[in-house]
Parts: C-alpha cells; structure tokens; sequence
C-alpha cells in the first residue's frame, strides 16, 4: 500500500500558501498516519521553498494523508500563539 502526505505551507515572506507532496521511503521507520510524520526525522529533513518568492521560512498549515491516491484523513494546524 503507497502512502503520501500533501503538506500545505504558508510562506512567511509573501503571504502566499502552497503545497507539497511528500512521499516516504518504503523503510521501517517511514510515517504511517500524520500524527508519525508529525515526530519523523522525515518531516524534519524536508526543505520546503515558495515558489513565488523561493522563501525558505513557511509555517505547515494542513496535511493530508493519501493511501493508493486516495484520501483518508486531514489534519489542519494551528499556529502557536
């Protein structure tokens, strides 16, 4: 079974929201849900860049989590205050 995350950014710079596929290695430790890849070492190595200003500060606004292209949960974050 294929696993994929759309990880949707909201660059700091310009303002302007945009979105990633990640899709993990097939490795033990890959993220299964998104409450993994939220603690993986994964996510944490991922460089994000807008693409309207190549900004690399954005804060993650959403994911969703996509099983065979299908999906089957989302997460949307809130911002710490």
């Amino acid at each position: 079974m294929s696993i994929a995350f759309k990880v949707y950014v909201h660059c700091a710079n310009c303002q302007k929201n945009y979105g990633s596929l990640l899709e993990p290695p097939d490795a033990e430790d890959s993220p299964q849900d998104i409450d993994e890849l939220l603690e993986s070492n994964f996510l944490r190595e991922q460089k994000f860049m807008c693409r309207e200003c190549e900004s690399p500060i954005g804060i993650i606004t959403d994911i969703k989590e996509l099983r065979n292209d299908q999906l089957v949960a989302v997460r949307r974050l809130e911002p710490c205050s």
